[in-house]
């Protein structure tokens, strides 16, 4: 230890003097380059740099990327030595990958050394965190400025602890709305136990890697009703499925309908529950899954780390045995709330953006890395008509978040002027039916988002819907008639569950039948 110690001393009057020469920080670093009380530096080691009680922790390049002190991106770092520059790129799992040699260092000691020793091969240490720069200004400081920041806490967590505890409500399943960092794909390198699954991978398309898209897709605006309705409905994560056909002629993948899955994310009682229902309701139908969808309410309609794995197993799952019983499956993010800029004046802003992504799998020879996201092409479908099935859904998602503490209050203002309604609106209306009254299917659509706002008692006092896929319907006769003519449902006279739960009338162009008896009395009274 003390060996150790009387080296790092040595080469910091060695090496670093140029410490001193450091340009101005800002205040609110300058502020910080003293350690707080009861922390000192320590000593440094390959996971970072060991602090003493009462923090008892290691501070690592992951630790300030994790407080925000610091964000991935390439270049992000650098080494100053004598007359010589290196740059690595800082990525987010907080290690660093040098862009000289492609080799990737778990922390700043060790990628310095390795620099130094390129120049200097007698080197034995490299007084990483005093010498390697974040954006051109040196690790200790933002070092310090965690330190600072662990202080203040701590001296709050003190103060509040003299005060008497009151009863608290269960915090609200909202995501944060602050920005979210996107990072290129070849920045995650190998997989790690410690890699934060909610980092943002940057989506291309196919092109960018001089490929084409392996398949087509299609979405019908039923489908992207229900799912862009599901999805503003809270400001908590959703998730549903993605039903269909696949076209193994035309290589084309059509997605036709959406089930939400009305379960909170980490209800894992209810959820092998719900999605049997899901499953039940796509056999009547006789349709295939084809993917999956979820939201990111106020962030990028970008998957995540954790979005590739899922999207990844679903692609191996649905591979099956042979290329022959082979089926695509695609995910689609929703991201209804996100504002990239404060201009939301124009109605296209307000438009949800809807991202189809599907997974390339690692190569062979990398089995360690990540997934690649690509950016699928897909072309919409305008329905004639707005189906039985997506009536049915966009019913019990109201019902569901109806009073709920998470639910939109449409009626607030989501951006200036602009109400919460009002973007609903502006996004849905390219995706109402082509044949059916607009005005129709909005006061539809408003009578539901009305009853969301209802408050917590009237919520419980009102009956719930059921969680399953076949319920009565119970959306206003006059769109009920004008659906039911044009509506075909994909149910058979064999699913008799679907049968006795919702109206099943005649496919266009099959004559209804008539008894005999009545047809002679009609002809009789004619005559």
């Amino acid at each position: 230890m003390h060996l150790g110690r009387r080296n790092f001393n040595l080469d910091l009057s060695e090496d670093c003097a140029e410490l001193m020469e450091e340009d101005d920080f800002d205040e609110e670093l300058e502020d910080s380059l003293s350690s707080p009380a009861g922390c000192t530096s320590g000593e440094e080691s390959d996971g970072g740099t060991q602090v003493s009680s009462p923090c008892r922790s290691s501070v690592t390049l992951l630790t300030l990327l994790r407080e925000r002190l610091l964000t991935p991106g390439e270049g992000a770092m650098s080494i100053h030595y004598l007359g010589q520059t290196f740059v690595g790129d800082l990525l987010p799992n907080g290690k660093i990958k040098s862009q000289e040699t492609d080799l990737i260092f778990s922390s700043p000691s060790a990628w310095a050394i390795h620099c130094k020793k390129i120049i200097n091969p007698e080197k034995k240490s490299g007084c990483g965190w005093a010498s390697v720069k974040y954006r051109g200004r040196k690790l200790d400081a933002y070092k310090n400025a965690y330190f600072k920041k662990k202080r203040l806490d701590m001296s709050k967590e003190n103060t509040h602890s003299d005060e008497e505890e009151v009863d608290k409500p269960l915090p609200m399943m909202i995501p944060p709305t602050g920005p979210k960092t996107i990072v290129k794909h070849n920045l995650l390198g190998c997989r790690t136990a410690n890699q934060d699954q909610n980092v943002l991978v940057e989506s291309v398309p196919f092109s960018t890697i001089g490929k084409i898209q392996p398949f087509l897709v299609s979405m019908s605006t039923n489908a992207c009703m229900v799912m862009d309705f599901h999805c503003h409905l809270t400001n908590s994560e959703v998730v549903g499925y993605l039903a269909g056909h696949w076209d193994v002629n035309a290589h084309n993948l059509a997605i036709t309908h959406a089930f939400p899955c009305r379960c909170r994310l980490a209800d894992r009682e209810l959820a092998p529950h719900v999605e049997a229902d899901i499953y039940r309701a796509i056999e009547q139908r006789r349709l295939t899954l084809v993917g999956w969808y979820h939201s990111h309410p106020r962030s990028p309609a970008t998957p995540s780390i954790k979005d590739l794995d899922t999207q990844l197993d679903y692609e191996i799952k649905m591979k099956g045995p042979s290329d022959a019983s082979y089926t695509p499956c695609v995910g689609v993010i929703c991201s209804p709330y996100y504002q990239p800029d404060t201009d939301m004046t124009r109605d296209q802003s307000l438009e949800s953006s809807i991202v189809c992504y599907w997974v390339m799998p690692p190569p062979e020879n990398r089995p360690m890395e990540y997934g690649r996201p690509m950016l699928m092409s897909y072309a919409v479908n305008q329905e004639h008509f707005l189906s039985q099935d997506a009536l049915n859904e966009m019913k019990k998602c109201a019902e569901f978040y109806k009073g709920e503490p998470d639910a939109i209050k449409f009626s607030d203002s989501f951006a200036g002027s602009v109400t919460y309604l009002d973007k609903l609106k502006a996004s849905l209306a390219p995706k109402f039916p082509r044949d059916q009254s607009e005005e129709l299917v909005w006061s539809f659509v408003l009578e539901l988002v009305s009853s969301v706002e209802e408050d917590n008692q009237t919520a419980v006092e009102a009956p719930k819907v059921e969680n399953g896929h076949d319920a009565t319907n119970h959306e206003p006769e006059n769109l009920q008639v004008e659906s039911a003519e044009s509506a075909p449902l994909h149910a058979t006279n064999e699913d008799v569950e679907s049968a006795e739960t919702r109206p099943t009338p005649s496919p266009p162009g099959d004559k209804p039948e008539v008894n005999e008896g009545e047809q002679a009395n009609e002809e009789a009274e004619n005559k």
